[in-house]
């Protein structure tokens, strides 16, 4: 295990990358506010999100120009239906996968939203991080014997084609998340999770801004341990911190979609620090140093990337309109 830079108030002297900064981009006044309670945020094409209405599950596609709904998936437990979806992920070409909790399942869908196929998943997942052909990589709550038993968030390999989910590692036990103190071992902690362009699994749990990185990048690898006959995972991989003692003030914002990366493999990461009238993003480098923070107009509650587009799903701070979601749009420049 490697410390990468840490991010506190001893930052020291030496010329760093600056974070980046953005532009807004206007966008299509139906889009401004949303008539719905949104959860997540991916983008499926170039000129499309998607989201999730929480309270009649329902996957959401936003057209950017011109800002129409399209609109999949009933609330249920049959196919096609979900019950407690707070995760998506787009492959880019419009299709995208969805995470369901009450079901136990990752729930596939194509570029017209009919529903493709879904596959059970051993646990509670809580996470979508990468999608690569019939294999989607998820984290999820699994539960363990212990002293006391309790729920523990496990990565894994879910094969949509066989139809079931395989562990890989533990994010507390074999890996360098903290296990949060509880006087319920059941209650689940918040993770917020991304895999980067290398394959690497960076989390964070929502007791302490600590971002760990764990190493795991081959495809291949992951085939392998699928084709395991004992179908029981494999040690874990190497791991080593992205983040220590970060920032003093900032707590993070955890959710789906708090963490995303950008097209230069830069790292953003959804704050709370309560700042009046704005949401502060954090930005890290690829090797884990602190760039800077980024304001944006809005709270965050959700961030994607699409090149050198950002989308983000906020709440409006506006008097007349607190509280209710809307997507905003920014360009790297």
């Amino acid at each position: 295990m490697a410390v990468w830079l840490s991010c506190g108030e001893n930052q020291g002297s030496t010329a760093r990358e600056a974070a980046p900064p953005l532009s807004s981009i206007p966008g299509h006044p139906a889009l401004e506010t949303l008539d719905f309670r949104a959860i997540a945020l991916a983008w499926v094409d170039d000129q499309t999100v998607a989201v999730l209405d929480r309270d009649d599950q329902q996957i959401v596609y936003l057209d950017l120009d011109d800002g129409s709904q399209r609109r999949a998936a009933n609330k249920g437990g049959g196919p096609g239906e979900l019950e407690n979806a707070l995760m998506l992920l787009g492959d880019g070409l419009g299709g995208l996968v969805v995470g369901d909790m009450k079901q136990n399942r990752v729930s596939q869908f194509d570029a017209t939203l009919s529903f493709v196929r879904s596959a059970q998943v051993p646990g509670l997942p809580i996470a979508i991080v990468d999608w690569d052909g019939e294999l989607v990589t998820a984290i999820w709550m699994q539960f363990e014997m212990g002293d006391p038993p309790s729920f523990v968030p496990t990565a894994g390999i879910v094969d949509l084609d066989a139809g079931e989910g395989w562990a890989l590692f533990s994010l507390y036990s074999d890996g360098g998340l903290a296990r949060p103190e509880s006087e319920n071992p059941f209650s689940p902690p918040f993770i917020s999770a991304v895999m980067d362009a290398t394959g690497r699994l960076l989390a964070v749990q929502s007791t302490e801004y600590r971002i760990v990185a764990f190493d795991d990048a081959e495809r291949a690898a992951q085939r392998q341990r699928l084709a395991d006959a004992s179908r029981r995972g494999t040690p874990p991989p190497g791991m080593r911190d992205r983040m220590e003692d970060a920032l003093e003030a900032p707590r993070p914002f955890f959710g789906p979609g708090a963490f995303a990366l950008d097209s230069a493999g830069r790292l953003w990461v959804i704050t709370s620090r309560e700042t009046e009238g704005s949401t502060e993003v954090d930005v890290f480098g690829e090797g884990g140093e602190f760039l800077g923070t980024v304001l944006v107009r809005d709270r965050v509650r959700a961030l994607a990337f699409d090149g050198d587009r950002l989308a983000a799903l906020v709440d409006r701070m506006a008097a007349d309109v607190e509280g209710i979601g809307g997507i905003d749009l920014y360009r790297i420049d």
